[in-house]
């Protein structure tokens, strides 16, 4: 027959045996949040490296397309947004932002305050 020691040993094993295996169970996640926190984070390096060069060439092709507006005044002595519109087959918003950061540059001077009369010369 079985005592009452025997039992209460059995019952102590079996406790300490779940309470192991949850302990393991629980380093397991442990690791996969760790090795999931890693790959997000190697994801998110990847993409602002990426970003980075993004906007890299964007500002690469911003500035060429300053070099080709100001290369116009070697025929031209003035200019119009049409004129870098057709030019360079950008938007006008486009030709307008560029043209306004080589004047803020000092590069061109706008003659005229709005409309169609507006042109820009070198400085």
């Amino acid at each position: 027959m079985i005592n009452f020691l025997e039992v209460f040993l059995l019952v102590i094993i079996l406790g300490l045996s779940v309470w192991v295996y949850k302990l393991y169970q629980d380093k397991k996640e442990n690791e996969n949040e760790v090795a999931g926190l890693s790959k997000e984070k190697d994801e998110a390096e990847s993409f602002a490296g990426g970003l980075e060069e993004y906007n890299k060439k964007v500002q690469e092709k911003k500035e060429q397309a300053k070099a080709k507006i100001l290369e116009i005044f070697k025929n031209k002595d003035k200019i119009s947004n049409k004129d870098v519109v057709s030019l360079l087959c950008i938007s006008t918003a486009t030709a307008v932002r560029y043209l306004d950061e080589l004047e803020k540059e000092g590069k061109v001077k706008q003659v005229g305050k709005a409309g169609k009369y507006v042109f820009y010369s070198r400085v």
